[in-house]
């Protein structure tokens, strides 16, 4: 997959993820309008396509140290800056943004196996 194919995937993940957890999960919700939800998953895509490889060779000793684990927490910290940048999008406790995390790569694997 080429590299504009995968930043529209990682776009279309970020919107279908926002639209899914709103619906069906109680514990996130988004109040504004469209054009901030796509505008929310349009920067929620664009922060893991460009941001969290940066992240990702950054703190590879910590990665490997953890077994992974602390890819979690990038992408945690991930969806924190696109709460902390939308007032409109709420969690209501960090088991929210995991369950959204898990989502996202769900999404994301969904779309990623159509385009390929």
């Amino acid at each position: 997959m080429d590299k504009m194919t995968k930043f529209i995937t990682q776009i279309a993940a970020g919107i279908a993820t926002l639209k899914i957890a709103h619906l069906y999960i109680s514990g996130i919700s988004f109040t504004g309008g469209w054009e901030t939800f796509v505008l929310a998953g349009f920067t929620l895509g664009f922060l893991n396509f460009f941001i969290k490889p940066i992240l990702k060779i950054i703190t590879l000793p910590l990665r490997i140290l953890t077994l992974g684990f602390f890819s979690l927490i990038i992408n945690i910290v991930i969806v924190y800056f696109v709460d902390l940048a939308f007032y409109e999008l709420q969690f209501e406790r960090l088991s929210f943004r995991v369950v959204f995390i898990v989502l996202l790569w769900l999404i994301n694997l969904i779309l990623s196996s159509f385009l390929n």
